[in-house]
C-alpha cells in the first residue's frame, strides 16, 4: 500500500508541474492513455492522480467531455484522504508551511486525553505546541499529547520543534511502521482572545477544531492532537 501512495504521489507531483509549465487555466489535458504514456504509469495511477488534484480543486472533470485545468484557488487545500500529516497535506498544493513557534515538554495532560490514549490518571506524557505558517501566515495551531514510553521504548519528540519533523516521523523514527490508521473529529468553533492572538484573527472568528487519535495496526493509541485551523487559508477536503 506504501509503494501504491508513492507512485500515485509521484504522478501527482508530475502533473502538478504539468499544469504550472505546459498548460494554462481552462486547457484540457489529454486522455488518461496519453497521460500515462508521457509519465510513464498505468491508467490507474493517472486516474488516482487526476482524482486528488480533482479534490485540491486544481482540475476539473467533466463527464464525457475530459479534464480541465481549472483557476487558481485562493486557499491551500487540505486533502483528508490518506494518512498524511498537516505540513505534507498543504505542501502538496505548493506552498510553503512554516513554524512560527514550538515546544516541548512533559505535563499530566487532561483526563479525556489520557482517556483517549489510555493510559491511568496522573500519568504524564510529552506535550507538543507548534504554530505553523501558510505562505508566512498564522494558518494553524497544534497540541499533541504523546505516551513518553511505546513498545517499551522512551520516546523524545523533541524533534517535532522543527519543520523537518511531523508525528508520523517521529513515531516511525521509533518504531518503523507504527501508524496505522487516524480517526479525527472536526467541528466548528470560535477562537478566545489566546488563540485569535496566536493565529492573527479577531475574538468570536470561526475556525475548524480537529481532534485527532493515531492507532498503531492493533488498536493501541499513540498520539492524541487538537488543532486549529484557519478556513480563510486552508481549504478541507474529505473523501471515502
Amino acid at each position: 500500500m506504501a509503494k501504491r501512495h508513492t507512485v500515485v504521489n509521484g504522478a501527482v507531483a508530475q502533473l502538478r508541474q504539468l499544469l504550472g509549465t505546459t498548460y494554462a487555466v481552462d486547457d484540457q489535458l489529454p486522455n488518461e492513455k496519453q497521460l500515462a504514456e508521457e509519465l510513464d504509469v498505468s491508467r490507474g495511477t493517472v486516474r488516482e492522480a487526476l482524482g486528488v488534484l480533482a479534490t485540491e480543486g486544481l482540475v476539473s472533470r467533466r463527464w464525457g467531455v475530459g479534464t480541465f485545468v481549472s483557476p487558481p484557488l485562493p486557499a491551500a487545500s487540505l486533502n483528508m484522504s490518506t494518512i498524511q500529516s498537516y505540513r505534507d497535506r498543504v505542501q502538496l498544493g505548493g506552498h510553503i508551511v512554516g513554524i512560527r513557534e514550538s515546544s516541548c515538554s512533559l505535563e499530566v495532560p487532561p483526563d479525556a486525553v489520557l482517556t483517549a490514549l489510555g493510559l491511568a490518571p496522573g500519568t504524564q506524557t510529552w506535550r507538543v505546541d507548534r504554530l505553523f505558517t501558510v505562505d508566512g501566515t498564522p494558518s494553524a495551531s497544534m497540541t499533541e499529547h504523546i505516551p513518553t514510553v511505546l513498545y517499551g521504548i522512551d520516546i523524545d519528540p523533541h524533534a517535532m520543534t522543527s519543520i523537518d519533523t511531523d508525528l508520523f516521523d517521529m513515531l516511525n523514527s521509533h518504531v518503523a511502521g507504527a501508524v496505522s490508521r487516524t480517526a479525527t473529529d472536526i467541528a466548528a468553533v470560535t477562537v478566545d482572545a489566546g488563540q485569535a492572538s496566536a493565529l492573527g484573527l479577531e475574538i468570536g472568528h470561526p475556525v475548524l477544531r480537529a481532534e485527532q487519535i493515531t492507532f498503531d495496526s492493533d488498536g493501541t493509541p499513540l498520539a492524541h492532537s487538537v488543532s486549529l485551523q484557519r478556513t480563510d487559508l486552508v481549504r478541507m477536503h474529505i473523501t471515502r
